[in-house]
């Protein structure tokens, strides 16, 4: 779905959701539609990373949930459902706010987030909600914060009962725990998110939140981990099938790995390469300059001319990047 179709549709779904008479009865058929309000999101997120749009939209669908829960009469199940439709509304907004380095703001959107969660009682949201926790404080490089985040959701039932949130809960404590400086406890965890993985059940029912979580992720989040353990060429080992078998529609996450993968030819010493990966990641013109892409390719832009300062390669990448009036790197 394009931004704009989304953009125009939601008014419409927003009214939809809407009580127009005092006290109605509040079902499953509501609990639906905000469903698909918040699958809508999604795939605008897979195709259009985050931003201001996103995060009005998101912030509108979890009022619109919320005026449900003051003005409507519903069963302890439906509210339940309704809690938990609002905190992930509120971690889609989160993360928005993060794609627009708006940090502060995601942290706020967070804090609203993990109390709505925990009034759903929904162990599944509880456990997204505190993984989505530690994915800011690593935003922000609050390290411990991350791990503390990342074993909260190890706390959630959802982590104890289906070994495919295991693998995730240990697949995210592996990445945040070299920021803490413990390498050898993220090598256990990474370990523990494969074993886990490999005895979960594929054909088992999952909410669509968890349908990212495909070995193509896990294969990802490992790269990482070795890319921030200082192991670069086992980093790449697995970014390369993590891209393989991304979907078409996920773009997004396609150019969030293989930046990763010019980040770990940097450190392998191949500049050339790593730009030539990179640059298939910078943004078409007239794209607008919000993203964890573009602040990505930043940071990539400023390793570069450390790692190989006077190049030719690092002039030919500042000449290619650069904008009118900005100094192409920091």
């Amino acid at each position: 779905m394009h931004r704009r179709t989304f953009v125009t549709r939601l008014p419409a779904a927003a009214l939809t959701a809407t009580p127009i008479a005092a006290r109605p009865t509040i079902g499953t058929a509501d609990v639906q539609r905000l469903r698909q309000n918040l699958a809508d999101l999604w795939e605008m997120d897979d195709q259009n990373g985050g931003g201001p749009t996103l995060e009005k939209a998101a912030i509108g669908l979890t009022e619109c949930a919320e005026e449900l829960q003051r003005t409507g009469t519903a069963t302890s199940r439906v509210r339940s459902r309704l809690y938990a439709l609002a905190a992930t509304f509120t971690a889609t907004a989160m993360w928005a706010a993060v794609d627009s380095r708006q940090l502060d703001r995601a942290q706020r959107h967070m804090e609203r987030a993990v109390t709505l969660a925990g009034l759903s009682g929904d162990g599944q949201v509880q456990h997204q909600i505190w993984r989505y926790a530690s994915m800011l404080a690593g935003q922000r490089e609050r390290w411990v914060d991350a791990v503390a985040a990342s074993e909260a959701a190890m706390a959630a039932s959802a982590h104890r009962t289906d070994p495919l949130y295991a693998s995730l809960s240990h697949a995210r404590l592996a990445v945040s725990l070299p920021g803490t400086g413990d390498h050898p406890r993220a090598l256990r965890a990474l370990e523990r998110a494969e074993t886990a993985f490999e005895r979960a059940d594929p054909g088992e029912w999952r909410p669509a939140s968890m349908d990212f979580y495909t070995r193509s992720e896990l294969d990802g989040l490992s790269g990482i981990t070795y890319l921030r353990l200082g192991q670069p060429e086992r980093a790449e080992y697995h970014l390369h099938p993590c891209i393989a078998a991304l979907r078409p529609d996920q773009r997004r996450n396609r150019a969030y790995y293989a930046v990763h993968v010019a980040f770990a030819q940097l450190d392998q010493g191949e500049a050339e390469q790593a730009c030539t990966t990179a640059v298939g990641v910078i943004p078409p013109p007239g794209s607008t300059d919000a993203g964890r892409i573009p602040h990505s390719l930043t940071t990539f832009t400023a390793k570069l001319n450390t790692t190989a300062p006077g190049a030719r390669i690092t002039r030919e990448w500042n000449a290619r990047t650069a904008r009118p009036g900005r100094n192409p790197h920091p």
